[in-house]
């Protein structure tokens, strides 16, 4: 067990740093600033680094390297265009140029996918910058620039795949077959999971399944493979490759990749509620996920496919003047909260429903309730507040409906709560910050909690879990369950820095927190 994020430790550093850069920095200070840039790219902590590289630039306005972080930085935070302007004058620099390039077709060609109308104009003429930004190193070494020919080979796939007339003397069959042959040149000592990526990534392009699965397991299971990384796969396969319309090979292969991301540590997520009706369900092709997960393969997948069984009985709090999202709730059976019937109950925050509409809170005949992972889902009356607890308590409120949901198995609570002291994961189902379009599964460390053993709760009767935040912060009223798809706990806030350590332990720490399940089931009624 960790008692502080590496993460707050890391801002901190950065914020004593950017504090003497802004001074009158020696020499130390800038080489400090710059080296520092290359930890956060490295650690993917890409706002901190814009921050930091901006202030070495101030100092050190000839240093290519930092700059070049910097532009990666603006693209990963959603600022392509601005990134393009900072690279343009690396093209000229003999030793950064070749990366330079690389990172453009990279701007060029998310501001192209993100486009609503990939036949405009502005998108059609993206398609084109990005290829012709990765033309230019792969063309004059395809060996040492093999990346850029990859992703080259993807952007001319997509714009045959989409019916557009760019770059007409590229062959993506062609340049796959280049890419591989280049890639085979690099000596097997030097094969990194990059690598099988790569080779992976092209023979997409000649629809090669077996070569593609075989080296996508070397991927996946390589050293230095995390949650981020895949996903940017998954990004990268879905929206330039487009294998989710591929139903036969592409489509499975996709789940897979995301059912061994959700085992990764610091996972997220998004998946629409159609998708997550169908990964309830899907079968990939006999023998597939051994072939790229291993051994292991068909459990994890199963283990994914529970999850998304759980995820149908998470249901969003909607307004009903406005039909917007209010916060999450779940579907439980009453007799499993501590009341005496077996009628089927939501569970969310006081601070979501409560019936003076408190707070944040609205009363329940403001609120309405969709399941939305279920087909033509309905959206259900709240009737009545059954009991709660106040957002300074248990921040709990258990809502009767209108009328009971159906064909939906209710959540099952755990009497347990994970063992401290070895690495435990637990998982939030909610729909983070009222987004519309997609219900996040999130992984997240567990770090303290104040229950037995050792724990001192702060207030009688209720024990806290305290859980490392994700990229995405989960919906208020959202389950939290164990490895084993169990409800442990009401998500209750997150995503905060200056989180006070539970327990009587110094210090604070950036934490989600929830509530125990058996505080809110043994709670009077």
């Amino acid at each position: 067990m960790a008692d502080e994020d590496p993460r707050v430790e890391f801002r901190r550093e950065a914020e004593e740093l950017l504090a003497r850069l802004r001074g009158l920095p020696d020499d130390d200070t800038v080489k400090a600033g710059q080296d520092f840039v290359k930890v956060a790219r490295s650690a993917r902590e890409f706002a901190t680094l814009s921050k930091v590289a901006e202030a070495v630039s101030r100092q050190a306005p000839k240093d290519s390297t930092t700059r070049r972080y910097y532009a990666q930085a603006l693209i990963e935070t959603g600022h392509a265009t601005v990134a393009v302007d900072v690279l343009r004058p690396l093209l000229k620099d003999k030793n950064e140029s070749a990366e330079a390039y690389g990172l453009i077709g990279r701007a060029y060609k998310q501001i192209f996918f993100d486009a609503g109308d990939k036949t405009s104009p502005a998108a059609r003429d993206a398609l084109k910058q990005a290829i012709a930004a990765y033309r230019v190193p792969f063309e004059a070494s395809p060996v040492r620039h093999y990346w850029h020919g990859v992703n080259l080979t993807a952007v001319v796939t997509a714009a045959r795949r989409i019916g557009l007339r760019v770059a007409l003397d590229l062959d993506p069959s062609a340049l796959a077959k280049k890419v591989i042959t280049a890639l085979k040149k690099t000596p097997p000592k030097d094969r990194n999971p990059w690598y099988h990526a790569s080779v992976a990534e092209a023979n997409l392009a000649l629809r090669n399944w077996p070569e593609v699965e075989a080296h996508l397991r070397r991927y996946v299971r390589g050293k230095g493979i995390d949650a981020f990384a895949l996903g940017g796969t998954l990004r990268q396969f879905t929206e330039v490759w487009n294998l989710d319309a591929d139903p036969e090979r592409g489509r499975p292969l996709v789940d897979i990749l995301r059912a061994r991301t959700m085992s990764l540590p610091g996972a997220t997520l998004d998946l629409s509620p159609a998708e997550v009706r169908r990964l309830a369900t899907a079968q990939p092709p006999s023998g597939q996920p051994e072939a790229v997960l291993g051994v292991d393969g068909p459990r994890t997948y199963k283990w994914m496919q529970i999850g998304m069984t759980r995820g149908q009985a998470v249901g969003a709090v909607r307004r009903k003047s406005t039909g917007g999202r209010h916060g999450t709730c779940f579907l439980v059976k009453a007799s499993l909260l501590g009341l005496e019937n077996d009628q089927l109950v939501v569970l969310t925050n006081h601070h979501v429903v409560n019936q003076d509409g408190t707070g944040l809170g609205i009363r329940p005949s403001a609120a309405e309730v969709e399941f939305e992972a279920l087909a033509n889902a309905p959206r259900l009356d709240v009737a009545a507040v059954v009991w709660s607890s106040p957002q300074e308590n248990l921040d709990a409120s258990i809502l009767r409906l209108g009328s009971p949901p159906v064909n939906i198995d209710p959540l099952a609570p755990t009497a347990y709560l994970p063992v401290l002291g070895e690495t435990q994961q637990v998982y939030i189902i909610g729909y983070p910050g009222g987004d519309e379009l997609a219900i996040s599964f999130q992984d997240n460390q567990l770090i303290d909690h104040e229950g037995p053993p050792s724990g001192a709760p702060t207030v009688p009767g209720r024990v806290r879990l305290h859980y490392r935040t994700p990229t995405k912060e989960g919906s208020s009223g959202s389950p939290v369950f164990n490895e084993d798809w169990e409800v442990v706990g009401l998500h209750h806030f997150g995503g905060k820095l200056g989180v006070e350590k539970l327990n009587g332990k110094p210090g604070i720490y950036a934490a989600n927190e929830g509530i125990w399940i058996q505080s809110i089931v043994k709670a009077p009624k």
